[in-house]
């Protein structure tokens, strides 16, 4: 998303109705640094002057709660599910242009009151890649079927109407870009004629390879797979060190010759590649020789440059949205807050960053610091993007889904370290970030000073999986008398939920699960072999972790074996 322009600061105003928000009394219970709040009265303001759609829900020191049910901890839960449905029943087919299809095919971007498209350009390949990192944890936490079948009508659209051919260059691998309205991809990229075709962003191809990665873990369809091994294979063979002023990948290439493009020589979010070899290694597919040695270049590119404070490109996180043509001081969040992702999802983060600790708290801060605006009742908005001494794009109330972003990745890291002020940074953000959403499932990118507001990505697939995020790595986060498997370390093909009890099966062999429940396991079973209770999972087993109000969250360890059952008495 793009269209920088100058904001006023104007967070004062919005400042004063916090402290006088805190003069409101309430009954508040807390749990840590988050709140849960038994009794609590709506401010007659709203969060942001540009942010109107809810009146602000406060805690008794003004702080920001969500909107929704903040006493059954069930306003995470309430936007994701409004997103979901939007995306299942509420899209409409385009008449605009004319193509009949699901507008989400061929406009990034809706109008509020139509619902039809209204932007002059498509952003297919890492728009569907967040669909499906959304949907991998949507699924195991709701069971939602339709969710799956949405998410394969765009994965299925792009393979047949937005993959490079077979002959050229950088073979069967995903265009990034699409005009508005057109039925085949592969037009309208950000600084070339919008009649040139065969343009690619080379980190939307490891983006929607990983997309294409996990959705064949999903659904065990090769077809999947051979889309991710195509992706990492071409992003292998054209691998380079890079320096402060190339990256691993040009940004932008002519997939028909691999010319770079408009001297794109540096930019884009250099972890997704990164993801994508992680995952065919894990699985042992594709040429795991090769995409090794290239995960290691493009690893140690980020080390020892945007992680490096001696390097010319330190923080230098530049280059990643598909209609912003710019220059490489443009800086944007995305990359550093998926790299601090990448590193707080390692199973061992240490052995992949010894420094992984103070990497990813200044990611978080620096983040902060570039983009953050407030803090509003207590919570940061996060910006999209800017250069040194500009005016940010896109509103100075922020957007929902970089916000929600910067605090799943502020709760992983409190999950991590015990960090108490990551976690309230956190719990704020995100409660701020659920006011974007509406009682109909509209999710704004921004407040109501940017136009077209109504994002596909922004709204629905990245910002609802950074909800999904949080809850997994902070439990106490999750709705409360409910039963949800939370967070896994593998893709969760099935599962079921009945009256104290649940059934799950997941595509990898060995893994973690996380899920709060209402009930206390008296069997937990891996395959139908009894699984023993214990105080901490270096082996095979389970923890039981009580929550106040009594639910508790339960941790499985599961060595060689897919299929799990847990039941309660």
């Amino acid at each position: 998303m793009s269209r920088p322009r100058l904001f006023p600061p104007g967070a004062s105003r919005v400042l004063l109705r916090a402290l006088a928000a805190a003069l409101l009394t309430m009954t508040v219970a807390y749990t840590g640094s988050a709140v849960l709040v038994p009794g609590v009265l709506a401010s007659s303001e709203p969060v942001h002057a540009h942010l109107t759609t809810h009146r602000a829900v406060l805690d008794r020191n003004g702080r920001i709660l969500s909107w929704y049910a903040p006493r059954q901890t069930r306003g995470y839960d309430h936007v994701i599910r409004l997103a979901w449905n939007f995306i299942e029943s509420k899209v409409p087919l385009d008449s605009r242009w004319g193509t009949g299809l699901p507008v989400h095919l061929v406009s990034s971007v809706y109008d509020g009151t139509t619902k039809q498209g209204s932007y002059w350009q498509h952003n297919p390949a890492s728009l569907y890649a967040q669909f499906v990192d959304s949907l991998v944890t949507w699924h195991g936490y709701s069971g939602d079927t339709k969710a799956v079948a949405a998410v394969k009508q765009m994965l299925d659209y792009q393979l047949a109407h937005g993959t490079t051919p077979a002959g050229w260059e950088w073979p069967s691998v995903p265009f990034a870009t699409a005009c508005a309205g057109d039925k085949d991809y592969g037009r309208c990229l950000a600084g070339m004629p919008r009649s040139f075709y065969g343009g690619i962003e080379t980190d939307k191809v490891g983006e929607l390879g990983v997309g294409y990665a996990q959705f064949y873990e999903l659904t065990g369809d090769r077809r999947y797979l051979d889309a991710a091994v195509a992706a990492a294979d071409a992003l292998a063979r054209h691998v380079r060190p890079g320096d402060a002023d190339h990256t691993p990948w040009p940004f932008r290439v002519d997939a028909r010759t691999g010319n770079v493009l408009a001297g794109k020589e540096y930019g884009g979010m250099i972890i997704a590649p990164v993801r994508l070899f992680d995952e065919l290694i894990r699985i042992g597919e594709g040429d795991v020789g090769s995409y090794t040695r290239a995960r290691d270049v493009a690893w140690s590119w980020l080390l020892n440059n945007p992680l490096n404070p001696r390097s010319r490109a330190y923080r230098k996180w530049s280059g990643y949205f598909e209609d912003v043509n710019g220059d490489t001081q443009n800086l944007n969040q995305a990359s550093p807050t998926m790299t601090a992702y990448y590193l707080l999802t390692q199973s061992n983060p240490g052995a992949v960053d010894p420094q992984w600790r103070a990497h990813t708290k200044d990611l978080l801060e620096w983040v902060r610091s570039y983009f953050g605006r407030g803090p509003y009742m207590g919570a940061w908005a996060i910006d999209e993007q800017h250069a040194p001494g500009r005016g940010g794009c896109c509103s100075d109330a922020g957007l929902g889904s970089d916000t929600s972003r910067w605090g799943a990745v502020n709760a992983l890291y409190a999950a991590r370290t015990g960090d108490k002020g990551a976690r309230e940074r956190a719990y704020r953000a995100l409660n701020y970030a659920t006011y974007f959403t509406d009682d109909d499932g509209r999710v704004a990118c921004c407040g109501d000073d940017f136009d077209n507001p109504y994002w596909f990505d922004d709204g629905y697939a990245d910002y609802a999986r950074n909800f999904s995020w949080a809850m997994g790595a902070l439990p106490d986060l999750a709705p409360r008398g409910q039963d949800h498997l939370l967070a896994s370390t593998s893709v969760v093909q099935q599962v079921a939920y009945a009256k104290r009890g649940v059934t799950y099966r997941t595509f990898h062999g060995d893994g973690t699960e996380t899920l709060r429940l209402t009930f206390r396991p008296t069997t937990v079973t891996a395959d139908g072999r009894p699984l023993q209770r214990r105080a901490r999972l270096d082996q095979a087993g389970y923890t039981v972790t009580p929550l106040r109000g009594g639910d508790v969250v339960v941790r499985v360890r599961r060595d060689a074996a897919r299929d799990v059952a847990i039941s309660g008495s």
